[in-house]
């Protein structure tokens, strides 16, 4: 690939929290950048280089979490090992993680990006607003220990301050940015979610303007962009997520999505605040906040304190959890039963 060198601090190593690793001789350590099919793009103090996981470390790996993403920190060797590709060796801890259900029909997940500081939401003023979405893009930050919030792009199009009002009316309590990504001078709200050499990582529809925002962020044009049909719908201009060195700071451009599958429940009290704050004074622990006797949940829905949209909201995504919990034990189980007839 490269031979040019980019220090870690300008990849956020200072925001990654903990001391530099002990290494031994031809050893380095660099930053996931892109993610290919069983291949990866790192960048570091040694340049740029194409790598693949180690032998050693894919014996290791036993889920698909174990595997490098983008944004993961890796100690790598310095020299090739199958003639021009250097060797990924460990993953350092990630300190935060967007995880989700990856497409198939197999129960498994898939990290989106790693050790990010904001998941910014990115929506559109000429497309419609989906609570829902937003509310499942909200959950999965939370739920992997990242901050989200919303920039609501093409400002200059007229009806942001709509948006923003009815997202707070709708009980969404972070930050919402108004910006218009062909217009520099209108970036300084998300410039400054890249403070202190901070990752953004970048997220939401395709033909919300991603690709043309992440442009201007990195201050180059980088990222290929499309137009908007005039159904107000994008084509995907992004086919795969990738780090980009914006300085400070470094953001992350992920393809568009039309759903997002959560993982976990890890999120949903937090971003469903209001609702887990009132069950705790529910009759009973394991209520289902739907026709229980003594649901705290229910009464305050009935008197407005609690949004009934909200509510269903917060169930719909609490029943799809145990569905996947259910499902996820019937697939490692169908799973253990083929490693066992093999072995017999």
């Amino acid at each position: 690939m490269s031979s040019e060198k980019t220090p870690l601090d300008f990849l956020g190593w200072g925001r990654q929290g903990r001391a530099y690793p002990p290494l031994k001789e031809n050893e380095g350590i660099g930053r996931i950048v892109v993610e290919h099919r069983g291949a990866y793009e790192l960048m570091g103090p040694s340049g740029s280089y194409e790598a693949v996981l180690a032998t050693s470390s894919r014996e290791q790996a036993d889920d698909p979490t174990d595997y490098p993403a983008v944004g993961d920190w890796v100690v790598h060797t310095l020299s090739p090992i199958d003639n021009r590709r250097l060797g990924i060796l460990t993953v350092l801890p990630r300190r935060s993680q967007v995880l989700r259900r990856a497409s198939g029909s197999a129960p498994v997940p898939q990290v989106v990006g790693a050790n990010i500081d904001v998941l910014g939401i990115v929506l559109s003023t000429d497309q419609e607003i989906d609570e829902h979405l937003i509310e499942r893009y909200l959950v999965t930050a939370e739920g992997g220990g990242v901050s989200p919030a919303i920039i609501i792009n093409k400002s200059d199009l007229g009806g942001g301050e709509e948006i923003r009002e009815l997202l707070i009316q709708r009980g969404v309590q972070y930050p919402i940015l108004l910006t218009n990504a062909h217009r520099g001078e209108q970036l300084g709200e998300v410039v400054k979610l890249l403070d202190g050499g901070a990752t953004l990582a970048l997220t939401g529809a395709s033909g919300v303007g991603k690709s043309t925002l992440v442009n201007q962020l990195v201050g180059d044009l980088v990222l290929a962009t499309g137009s908007v049909d005039s159904d107000g719908s994008g084509r995907h201009t992004t086919v795969r997520r990738e780090l980009l060195v914006a300085t400070p700071g470094v953001v992350i451009d992920t393809p568009g999505l039309r759903e997002v599958q959560i993982w976990d429940d890890a999120g949903l009290d937090a971003v469903f605040n209001e609702i887990a704050d009132v069950a705790m004074n529910c009759k009973f622990t394991d209520c289902s906040h739907r026709d229980e006797p003594g649901c705290a949940v229910t009464v305050a829905c009935d008197d407005k304190r609690i949004s009934s949209d909200r509510l269903v909201s917060y169930l719909a995504l609490c029943h799809e959890v145990h569905e996947l919990s259910d499902e996820i034990e019937d697939y490692q189980r169908t799973q253990r039963r083929r490693r066992d007839s093999r072995s017999n």
